[in-house]
């Protein structure tokens, strides 16, 4: 054992004792939870090191990475805690995220937030972002779409963070959502098939199963739940067979140890969460704490993790029940399973016929479930080398669920693993986004996109790696050009303007198999929107503003233009764009910058704009207090947007995170602007502080509004043929350009001089359209070519067609 794996318990033990007292007196209480003081008890100083690389010579100090007992199962990578942002002094849940480009994350919750970690090479873990939250032993992460949905024992409600630009390393927290006198949760729950998610062990609702509404995805709303008794955590699945089938029906561990109500398995249909149905409970022999349960793939066996049968000695080794919910209306216990280690179980997930178990000391355990009412043991990963004693360190939860193959253990310890099961790989090849794909294309060609490709025990075809684009003249295939190690770019050609184009990527190995990106386009594919011009609708730096609107109940700090009074509280040094001056909060220096916005909302609003449903908003924001930590109590910076003149606003951010600098944000994706009419936009800017507690200071800058369109040639009265008057074939002479209704040698002239400049006022049609009739005959595709020339020719021929 090497230095930093030495246990040190005796030196941490007053900290630890205090830390007992502190969360008995904010409220964990024995009753709900039982095991909560334990976990503080048995809390060991984290093990410090490098983010740790298999594929990396060990050294003196990545060998304690590799000091855990495994058998059929390789250790890829290791993040440990002091590699996040701020004092994480332990780990605890973990959860999973692939993005739309194949590219996957690795999610940690920490004691004072959440680790997003990108592992799409397992060899090779990336730290994307520590999100900040709540100090708290316990958070508990899950994903619907492009959000993360945090919680913890320390408050905050739901942290709702924005993944969709991840792949550019980039994770927002959008706000924390506080709703219904909601606060702390002990885990979230999420049904990803219906798209729903549920608070379990909250603060409200007698600490039952409570349903989100996430119509608004950044906003989640309580909707109703099952209040009966404490549910400790619960899966949620959609039912499949019987008469239950199309319903919702919640797995429950529930009920309080040591209370009125035995612990025990619950099971409820929650289809309609304002009137939940009990179908049936459970009770089985030497219970202590029913804590997780997860169903197998068939809907035939569940497995529950009971966290302290082992502890008070009701059984003497890791015991984990089997539960027959092939009728959730009538569950039938069938037994028990073991490691044969005294270890506690925590918590286990099903997939593809194996059960990974994380189960604290004794580390990850894999079970064939091939007979599901005899589960056997089958690989092993000990995250906490030393002992499988009857305590609460080391392995807290795994996920399996990544379609590489690659699985994540969180440990208290020692933060994050990244492992793979020893097991023959199917062949296959692996597409990922080498970058950000492009969601705007310009309809004359030349954007590219990338992927890399990777091969797994087979080999790849080169020839036959593809963009297959469809857009409104149909469908192109795009050779894939290699640029050694698996990578390939792909440069679009000229597309159709007007209608957006859908594309995904093809390869094949050299045996004939075929694998895409994404991998059922036939499901879903990437999209993209061409356009040729991109005129700015609005450039506004804000060094001489008009029109602008200060409004709010704000007592103190309204909206101000200027250039910035660096204060030293909370406000700006300088202006973000460079132009020396900005919009901010109490921009005043003759309190010595002692003030700030207080007791409610300062509101920005422009003057009319004119929004199309095209139109992308950029623009620098800044949001901070003192502490430079998550803004409490309700404060917050939103940007709303009107497209009726100012009647109605819809926010669609709402920042809730402070920083010592300026950030950028842009809103074009899920803004519908499609119903302002010319000139009745409006956007909103409001910085709210509740009460005089926080010194919040706000800031806008560099505002920017583009608008993409799709130009097109306009086609004369009289036809392609004629497009200029007698005796004007050069540039400068009289009736250049202007038709006079004579199809004749003075319009060939016209517009072969500029078919040879390649001027796009001649772009008449799209590839392979020269005969009317034709797919994409008269219609520009922004490349001017023989095509054009032969379209052109046929209308002149003709006279005036």
């Amino acid at each position: 054992m090497g230095r930093s794996e030495r246990k040190t318990q005796g030196s941490s033990a007053i900290p630890r004792l205090l830390m007992i007292i502190g969360a008995l007196a904010v409220g964990v209480t024995a009753s709900a939870h039982d095991e909560d003081w334990r976990k503080l008890a048995d809390q060991l100083p984290r093990i410090e090191g490098p983010i740790f690389s298999a594929a990396s010579p060990l050294t003196p100090s990545n060998l304690q990475a590799n000091a855990a007992a495994a058998s059929g199962i390789t250790l890829l990578s290791q993040v440990p805690l002091n590699n996040f942002a701020g004092n994480q002094v332990t780990g605890n849940d973990c959860w999973g995220y692939t993005s739309p480009f194949g590219r996957e994350y690795a999610i940690l919750g920490l004691s004072s937030g959440f680790g997003f970690v990108e592992i799409t090479d397992p060899t090779n873990p990336v730290v994307i972002e520590t999100i900040p939250g709540p100090a708290s032993t316990w958070h508990d992460v899950k994903v619907i779409g492009q959000y993360a949905y945090g919680v913890s024992e320390g408050g905050a409600g739901i942290q709702v963070m924005d993944l969709s630009q991840i792949d550019s390393g980039v994770v927002t927290l959008v706000q924390n959502s506080e709703v219904g006198g909601h606060s702390t949760t002990h885990n979230i729950v999420s049904n990803e098939e219906a798209g729903t998610l549920y608070l379990a062990g909250a603060n409200i609702g007698n600490g039952g199963l409570i349903r989100l509404d996430l119509t608004d995805p950044v906003a989640p709303q309580i909707v109703g739940g099952w209040t009966d008794m404490y549910v400790h955590d619960a899966q949620v699945v959609t039912w499949k067979s019987g008469p239950l089938a199309g319903r919702e029906i919640a797995f429950c561990a529930a009920g309080f140890d040591g209370g009125q109500t035995e612990t025990g398995l619950r099971v409820v249909d929650m289809t309609d969460p304002t009137s939940p149905v009990l179908l049936d409970t459970l009770f089985y022999p030497d219970a202590g704490y029913a804590h997780q349960v997860w169903v197998g793939e068939d809907q035939q066996t569940l497995y529950l993790n009971d966290e302290l049968d082992e502890l008070r000695g009701n059984v003497t080794q890791t015991t984990t029940r089997i539960i027959d919910v092939t009728d959730p209306t009538n569950l039938v216990f069938e037994g028990t399973f073991s490691t044969g280690l005294p270890a506690t179980d925590h918590n286990l997930y099903v997939h593809n016929g194996l059960i990974y178990q994380a189960n604290y000391r004794s580390g990850l355990r894999v079970f064939d479930a091939s007979d599901p009412l005899s589960p056997v043991e089958v690989r092993f990963f000990d995250t906490f080398p030393g002992d499988d004693a009857v305590n609460f360190n080391g392995a807290w939860s795994v996920y399996p669920f990544f379609d590489s193959g690659t699985i994540i253990v969180s440990d208290i310890e020692r933060g994050l693993f990244v492992l793979r099961l020893d097991v023959a790989q199917q062949p296959a090849l692996r597409l990922t986004a080498a970058a950000g794909l492009p969601l705007l294309v310009s309809a004359a060609g030349g954007d590219t996109a990338a992927i890399n490709i990777s091969e797994i025990q087979t080999a790849l075809d080169p020839q036959t790696v593809e963009m297959v684009v469809t857009d409104a003249a149909g469908e192109l295939r795009i050779e894939g050009i290699s640029n050694g190690d698996g990578a390939f770019v792909f440069t679009l050609p000229a597309v159709a303007c007007g209608a957006e184009l859908t594309y995904y990527f093809e390869a094949a190995t050299t045996e004939g198999d075929v694998f895409t990106l994404p991998a059922d386009p036939q499901a879903s594919q990437f999209s993209a929107t061409p356009f040729t011009a991109m005129p700015v609708i609005l450039d506004e730096p804000f060094d001489a503003p008009t029109g602008w609107v200060v409004s709010g109940d704000a007592t103190d700090g309204q909206w101000t233009v200027g250039v910035p009074v660096d204060a030293g509280r909370a406000d700006p040094a300088a202006d973000a764009d460079g132009s020396g001056s900005a919009f901010l909060t109490d921009n005043d220096a003759s309190n010595g910058g002692n003030s700030d916005v207080d007791n409610g909302a300062t509101i920005l609003t422009s003057p009319p704009i004119d929004l199309a449903p095209s139109s992308t908003v950029e623009y620098a924001y800044w949001f901070n207090d003192t502490s430079l930590g998550p803004i409490q109590g309700g404060d917050s910076f939103e940007v709303r947007v009107s497209s009726d003149n100012g009647a109605s606003y819809t926010t669609v951010r709402s920042y809730t995170t402070a920083a010592n600098a300026w950030r950028s944000d842009s809103l074009s994706e899920g803004i519908d602007y499609s119903a302002s009419a010319s000139g009745e936009g409006r956007l909103q800017f409001v910085v709210t502080d509740i009460g005089t507690q926080n010194i919040i200071e706000g800031g806008i800058d560099a505002l920017r509004i583009t608008a993409l369109q799709c130009e097109t040639p306009q086609i004369p009265a009289c036809g392609v043929g004629d497009v200029t008057t007698t005796g004007a074939t050069l540039v400068g002479q009289p009736g250049f350009g202007q038709p006079d209704g004579i199809v004749d040698l003075d319009d060939l002239g016209y517009y072969l001089l500029f078919w040879l400049d390649g001027d796009l006022s001649v772009d008449l049609t799209t590839t392979s359209a020269t005969l009317p009739g034709q797919p994409g005959f008269g219609q520009p595709d922004g490349s001017v070519d023989i095509d054009d020339l032969g379209f052109f020719l046929n209308a002149w021929l003709l006279g005036c067609p």
